[in-house]
C-alpha cells in the first residue's frame, strides 16, 4: 500500500473520528428542555409509520393533551411534537421534519401560536425551537425564519450555544442517543400537578376579532397546503385557557378564516359542558394540570374517532411503547401529588398494587375517621382500619378493590416480606429494610402493575392529621 494511500485512509480516520466526537459531544451537552429539544429528539427514535396522530402547536398542546389517555382509552398512537411559546413558523419546520419520517392520517394543530405578532422570540425561545433537529435543509429555512442573521449560524450548529453545559450535567444527558430506550418510549406530551383554582369567564362575551400578524398567518397557510398536498386530515384546536382576553380574540378570528378554508376549528373554551372543564383543573401558571388534561383528551379522542379510521393498537407489540410511555406519565404524576384526596384518588385509577400498613390505635374521632372513609375507597374495610390492632392488607387492584387481609410475615410474588412494628421497627423484603417507620400512622407502600417495581412509599402520620407524607 503506498503511502499516499495510507496517510489518506488515516486523514479520513481521523476526520470520521472527529466527527463521531463532536456528534456525541453534542448529543450530551444538548439541552434536554422537555418543551421543543426532548419532543423532537424522541420523535426521530419513533419506529416509522407508527405515529397516527400527530399534535403539534406551543405549550397549549404538549401539556394540554395527555398521550397517555389517547392510548389508555381509545388505542391511538399520537405524539405531541410541540415547543414553548412556538410560533408558526416552527411548527411549520417541525411538520417539514416529521413528514420525513412518519405518515399521520391526521395533524391536530393548536392555534395559540397565532397570536404572536414579532418578527422572532427571545433567544431562549429561538433555541429550545430548533435545538432538537437534526442538521438538515429544513433545520437551515427553521433558522432563517426563526433568528436574526448574525445568530443563525451558532443557532443552526447549537453547540457554540449550549458547550459551556459541563458543570450542569446529570445523567438524563447521557440517556438520550437515538438508540436509549428513553426517547423512544416519550411520546412528548408533559403532565402537570398542581390546582390553580381559577374563575372560568365566558367567552361568548368576547367578540373581539384580533388581526394575525403577516408571518404567522404565511406559515399558517404553509401548514395548511403542506396537509393538503400529502393528504393529511388537519384539524384547528384552542385548548381551554383562563387567559380568555388575550386568547379568545384569535380564536374568533380563526372560527372565520376555519370556515373559509373549510377546516374543522373546535374551541374548547366554548365547550366546557362537553370536556367537563373546571377552575379546579388548572395548574398554577393557567395551563392545564393533568386532571384537566385527561378530560380535555377524553373529548378529542372522541372527536377523533369520529372523524377518522384510526386503529385501536392496544395489545400490539409493535406499539408496545405507548404502554410504557402511559406507565410513565402515570408514574410521574403520582410521584408528583402532594394532596390526600389527590393521591387516592389516582390509586383508584387502577394500575397500581399497594401495601397498606396500620402502624399503632387511635381515638376513633376526627381527623381518623374522615380518613378511613377515604381509605376504604380502595377497598379495605372500615371496622378492620378502626380495630385496636396494627396490621397490613395487600390492595393488589385498587380500582376493583381487591384487598387481602396480610399476616405480619408473606410472599408477594417472588418476595417475602415481614412488617416488625417491635424490634425492627420497619418493612423488609427478601431480608432487605425497604421502609423504616417514623411516627404512628398510615403507610402505603404502592407498586407498579406492569413493572412490578417499588414506585412510591408515602406516610399519613396521626401526629399531622394524616396529611401525605414523604420522606
Amino acid at each position: 500500500m503506498s503511502k499516499i494511500i495510507r496517510r489518506s485512509l488515516a486523514l479520513l480516520l481521523i476526520f470520521a473520528f472527529t466527527l463521531a466526537s463532536v456528534w456525541t459531544l453534542d448529543r450530551i451537552l444538548l439541552i434536554k428542555r422537555y418543551d421543543g429539544v426532548k419532543p423532537m429528539e424522541s420523535f426521530y427514535a419513533q419506529e416509522p409509520g407508527t405515529v397516527d396522530v400527530l399534535l403539534m402547536g406551543n405549550s397549549h398542546m404538549g401539556v394540554h393533551v395527555d398521550t397517555a389517555t389517547l392510548w389508555r382509552e381509545y388505542g391511538i398512537s399520537a405524539f405531541a411534537l410541540w415547543g414553548g411559546v412556538q410560533p408558526m413558523w416552527n411548527s411549520y419546520h417541525f411538520l417539514v421534519e416529521a413528514l420525513k419520517f412518519q405518515q399521520p392520517k391526521a395533524v391536530v394543530m393548536e392555534i395559540g401560536g397565532l397570536s404572536y405578532d414579532w418578527e422572532y422570540a427571545d433567544e431562549a425561545t429561538q433555541l429550545k425551537n430548533v435545538a432538537g433537529m437534526h442538521l438538515s435543509l429544513n433545520k437551515l429555512e427553521a433558522v432563517k425564519a426563526t433568528a436574526p442573521e448574525d445568530r443563525r449560524v451558532s443557532l443552526l450548529l447549537g453547540l457554540p450555544l449550549y458547550h459551556q453545559r459541563y458543570g450542569e450535567l446529570t445523567q438524563e444527558d447521557f440517556e438520550y442517543f437515538p438508540w436509549s430506550a428513553e426517547p423512544i418510549n416519550n411520546k412528548g406530551s408533559y403532565a402537570l400537578y398542581g390546582h390553580g383554582d381559577f374563575d372560568m369567564a365566558d367567552p361568548a362575551e368576547i367578540t373581539e376579532l384580533a388581526q394575525i400578524s403577516d408571518k404567522s398567518l404565511d406559515y399558517f397557510m404553509r401548514i395548511v397546503s403542506l396537509c393538503r398536498e400529502e393528504g393529511i386530515e388537519l384539524i384547528l384546536v384552542k385548548t381551554p385557557t383562563v387567559d380568555l382576553e388575550k386568547y379568545q380574540p384569535y380564536s374568533n378570528a380563526v372560527a372565520g378564516l376555519a370556515e373559509e378554508l373549510g377546516l374543522d376549528f373546535y374551541d374548547f373554551n366554548k365547550m366546557s359542558e362537553e370536556t367537563g372543564i373546571d377552575g379546579r383543573d388548572f395548574y398554577y401558571d393557567t395551563h392545564l394540570n393533568l386532571g384537566g388534561a385527561r378530560k380535555l383528551s377524553l373529548s378529542l379522542g372522541e372527536i377523533l374517532l369520529e372523524k377518522l379510521e384510526l386503529a385501536d393498537h392496544r395489545g400490539d407489540p409493535a406499539y408496545f411503547s405507548w404502554d410504557v410511555n402511559a406507565d410513565n406519565i402515570e408514574d410521574g404524576y403520582l410521584l408528583d401529588i402532594t394532596e390526600t384526596g389527590d393521591y387516592l384518588a389516582e390509586l383508584k385509577r387502577g394500575g397500581r398494587a399497594v401495601l397498606l400498613i396500620k402502624n399503632g390505635d387511635w381515638e376513633k374521632r376526627e381527623p381518623y375517621l374522615s380518613f378511613v372513609k377515604e381509605l376504604a375507597q380502595l377497598g379495605v374495610a372500615e371496622d378492620e382500619l378502626l380495630s385496636e390492632n396494627s396490621g397490613a392488607w395487600l390492595i393488589s387492584d385498587c380500582a376493583a378493590g381487591k384487598v387481602s387481609p396480610m399476616g405480619l410475615e408473606f410472599q408477594l410474588e417472588d418476595k417475602s416480606y415481614l412488617v416488625d412494628f417491635q424490634e425492627l421497627n420497619a418493612v423488609t423484603e427478601n431480608g432487605s429494610i425497604v421502609y423504616s417507620f417514623r411516627d404512628l400512622g398510615i403507610t402505603m407502600l404502592v407498586y407498579d402493575y406492569s413493572g412490578g417495581k417499588l414506585l412510591d412509599m408515602v406516610d399519613f402520620f396521626h401526629t399531622q392529621g394524616f396529611q401525605l407524607s414523604r420522606k
